[in-house]
């Protein structure tokens, strides 16, 4: 195609619009989706996503930080979208401009929110953080505590919710101190209902179900759940095979086309610190894609591990006997070949021998973390 990025992710809207049907279909009765759109829609685009998610039956989003949020306004899109994680003082005054719904741990958040909410003149809204044994913020006060905080101060408390992680992740029903750390998924809804109804607030939206308990708790559905693995076509790592019952479909593939292709005598070594040596004359294809693509990035806590380091050691010995099985493959047409040779920034190549008529202009589809991915490398809906 005349124009066209030779490098872009192809996101399937298609897939998209399923998968969010699906998920709609399996929340509670009356509890409503937030599209969790965080780290720009898990690497699909912002507010194309957003956009998609809400036609679908989405109520509210959900981002990481105010410029996503921003970001999501200043596209013309109005939706109920709170912000995960709390807003430092700088930037409670765009958060409160904006309409967005920030989330608060503790009654500093508030006053942060309050004096914002004073200079801008408007009422801002906010969901009520409650540590349930994760610690990623971890209370020193009482839920009820917070809400008063906000009592007469411009900040109207619409939500609370907790987050739970992975099994392992955080201790369960060691302490039911108003919403200390420690309360299991199964309690907190009714703890906060009772909480609530208590200080009469049953208006307040609650809400701790994410992707994970949608699937395996219904109980947890609560208000509200919050999707966001499941919306890309791809299951919590650790959720059951008995649980993996959902009609998915794959959403994203990072896309390009090779540019040359060459050979390499016996022997030849490829690419930077030559870890690669090939064992027979082989055919070379350059794919315009890298580290600064997103192509072959770990995340620092999984690179710097031990084991990662011994894995990587063996490739690299692997490699100097010119062995490519295990290596991560990209894909042409219906065949699969392994990238060898260190990913550069800008580019790989892949050993194409084995495949039949490889030529310059094909199109390569590459094994890529999609929330690794460059945002500025074009996202093209199909």
């Amino acid at each position: 195609m005349a124009g066209s990025p030779t490098t872009y992710v192809a996101v399937n809207q298609q897939a998209l619009e399923h998968n969010c049907r699906m998920v709609r279909e399996r929340a509670a009765r009356g509890a409503r989706l937030m599209a969790v759109v965080k780290a720009n829609a898990y690497g699909h685009g912002l507010v194309q996503a957003s956009r998609v998610f809400l036609d679908a039956g989405a109520t509210w989003l959900g981002v990481s930080s105010v410029a996503e949020g921003v970001a999501v306004r200043e596209s013309g899109i109005d939706a109920p979208t709170l912000v995960f994680l709390p807003a430092a003082p700088g930037e409670c005054e765009a958060l409160v401009s904006a309409n967005l719904t920030a989330t608060v741990a503790c009654a500093r958040h508030v006053t942060w929110l309050a004096d914002a909410a004073d200079r801008v003149g408007v009422t801002a809204k906010a969901h009520v953080f409650v540590d349930t044994g994760l610690s990623r913020m971890p209370a020193d006060e009482r839920a009820i505590d917070i809400m008063d905080a906000a009592s007469g101060r411009g900040v109207k408390i619409t939500g609370l919710y907790t987050h739970y992680g992975p099994p392992g992740s955080g201790a369960i029903a060691d302490g039911l101190d108003l919403f200390r750390s420690g309360v299991s998924a199964r309690m907190f809804g009714a703890l906060a209902n009772d909480l609530l109804a208590a200080a009469n607030r049953r208006e307040i939206i609650v809400h701790c179900a994410a992707s994970a308990l949608l699937l395996e708790e219904p109980k947890t559905h609560l208000d509200m759940v919050r999707v966001g693995t499941l919306l890309y076509g791809q299951y919590p790592a650790h959720v059951s095979e008995e649980h993996r019952d959902l009609d998915l479909r794959d959403t994203f593939e990072l896309r390009s086309r090779i540019i040359h292709v060459g050979t390499v005598g016996v022997g030849g070594k490829v690419g930077y610190g030559g870890e690669f040596r090939v064992r027979r004359e082989t055919l070379l294809a350059t794919i315009p894609a890298g580290y600064a693509h997103g192509l072959g990035m770990l995340p620092l806590s999984i690179a710097s591990r031990p084991a990662t380091a011994i894995k990587g050691k063996l490739a690299r010995i692997a490699g100097a006997w010119g062995r490519a099985r295990h290596l991560p493959a990209v894909r042409i047409g219906e065949y699969e070949a392994p990238i060898i040779g260190r990913i550069a920034m800008d580019h790989c190549t892949a050993d194409v021998t084995d495949l039949p008529e490889v030529a310059p202009g094909d199109e390569v589809v590459l094994p890529v973390r999609r929330t690794a991915v460059n945002p500025e490398i074009p996202r093209i809906y199909e």
